[in-house]
């Protein structure tokens, strides 16, 4: 299984998070679980279908090329056969930014991409199923985003500082704070964000704050758990326990374990 993220050119850098490329072969059905995320992506799969679900098992079959919100609780992955998807994984707004669409109506939600590229889906398809490396693939993403980037620069607005703010506190910030900083109203933040990332500046920095703290749990072997919940500004140890029901459906020490076995077997 082979998993590899690439950045994004120097022009691109305030829109996109990364492109990704992930490739392999799985012999017997495989059940890959994701937690929530804050990015929106647009995902082109060159091969076999597969399928997804989230706080179900109701699977649905992913479409050829997809365009998605963020996601507000983990989801599931339900592969078998050849792998080959291609992506672009955007910043909160940006996906807004590039092509005007409403995001709320994106949140833990898959929109095929011919209902918003109806003249490019499928020539773009077409080009990364004939191309060898993960480099031209790169490549021929960053061309289609380029050929979009007056676009995306001319939606610009004070919500994309405030997003950018966010991040920087890792999610540890007021909304009220937030819209003092920037000079606006609270009212106007909230509903500006709804249009542009697809969720309340509230929640967006809720879900910022448990990726972080879930990375950190993920990664570090000598965990503290109360150092967690001072530095994640959260009341108590249960909490923090319940931020990860909440958004994993799993305790963290059950997510420690999970993680850790999905990290061996991407990485093998």
């Amino acid at each position: 299984m082979h998993y590899q993220k690439f950045k994004p050119c120097e022009e691109l850098q305030p829109f996109v998070e990364c492109y990704f490329s992930w490739q392999g072969l799985v012999e017997k059905e495989l059940d890959v679980q994701s937690p929530p995320s804050s990015f929106c992506a647009i995902v082109f799969n060159c091969t076999t279908p597969y399928g997804s679900y989230q706080n179900s098992t109701t699977r649905m079959v992913v479409p050829k090329a997809f365009a998605c919100g963020p996601f507000t609780s983990n989801y599931h992955l339900v592969l078998k056969g050849e792998i080959a998807m291609t992506g672009i994984v955007f910043k909160a707004s940006s996906l807004h930014n590039f092509f005007g669409l409403r995001m709320s109506g994106l949140v833990n939600n898959r929109m095929a991409l011919e209902h918003i590229l109806p003249d490019a889906t499928d020539l773009i398809l077409d080009t990364l199923k004939a191309t060898a490396t993960d480099e031209e693939k790169v490549k021929i993403l960053e061309d289609f985003l380029l050929a979009h980037l007056a676009d995306a620069k001319a939606r610009l607005s004070v919500i994309d500082e405030a997003v950018e703010l966010i991040d920087k506190h890792q999610g540890c910030i007021m909304v009220e704070t937030v819209a003092e900083q920037l000079k606006i109203s609270k009212r106007y933040l909230e509903k500006k964000f709804l249009e542009k990332v697809g969720v309340s500046p509230k929640f967006y920095a809720r879900i910022k704050r448990f990726t972080h703290l879930s990375k950190e749990v993920a990664y570090s072997k000598n965990l503290n758990w109360q150092n967690l919940v001072f530095k994640y500004g959260l009341h108590d140890q249960s909490h923090l326990v319940k931020e990860f029901i909440e958004f994993n459906q799993m305790n963290p020490s059950e997510y420690l374990k999970n993680h850790q076995e999905l990290i061996r077997f991407v990485r093998r």
